[in-house]
């Protein structure tokens, strides 16, 4: 059931390289220190592999990827988001978590106002001096992405 980002609501806030960026509070389940990516093959070019979190095996989406930024290694340093998309959970690798925040009236713009070309967004957040763009996560994975990782998890890891 999608539960819409309206202002007031809690965002998490997150940098990749010097950006910023954000994802609705109430789609993150936790953060982690990052830990190493195991491939999973046949699954969509977006996702980079799968992790291991107490049992439950999560798949790592390249957000890096997503956003057309540079591919880099992973850094000790970095976190990573679990995160629920309303269909699965997912993970992703992120420089740094700053912070959390609510967004007071006027600080929002959806998506559909300036930004409706990007299937992905929620809609953009004035905060201090930045631009955060917030995500919609249950819009991150296309069905056919969806679809491709569903048939490479149901394979045993170990082909």
């Amino acid at each position: 059931m999608e539960k819409s980002f309206v202002e007031n609501d809690q965002v998490v806030i997150f940098m990749l390289d010097e950006l910023f960026y954000g994802i609705p509070l109430h789609s993150v389940v936790k953060v982690i220190h990052a830990i190493e990516v195991r491939n999973l093959s046949n699954s969509p070019e977006i996702i980079s592999g799968i992790i291991n979190v107490q049992g439950q095996i999560i798949p790592v989406v390249d957000i890096r990827k997503r956003l057309s930024l540079p591919a880099k290694e992973i850094d000790p340093g970095e976190r990573m988001i679990i995160a629920d998309t309303g269909r699965r959970l997912i993970s992703f690798i992120v420089s740094s978590v700053t912070e959390v925040r609510v967004l007071l009236p006027g600080q929002f713009e959806e998506a559909s106002h300036s930004l409706a070309f990007v299937g992905y967004i929620s809609g953009v957040a004035k905060l201090d001096d930045n631009l955060v763009l917030i995500y919609d996560l249950e819009k991150f994975l296309s069905l056919d992405e969806e679809h491709s990782l569903d048939e490479a998890l149901a394979k045993p890891l170990n082909e």
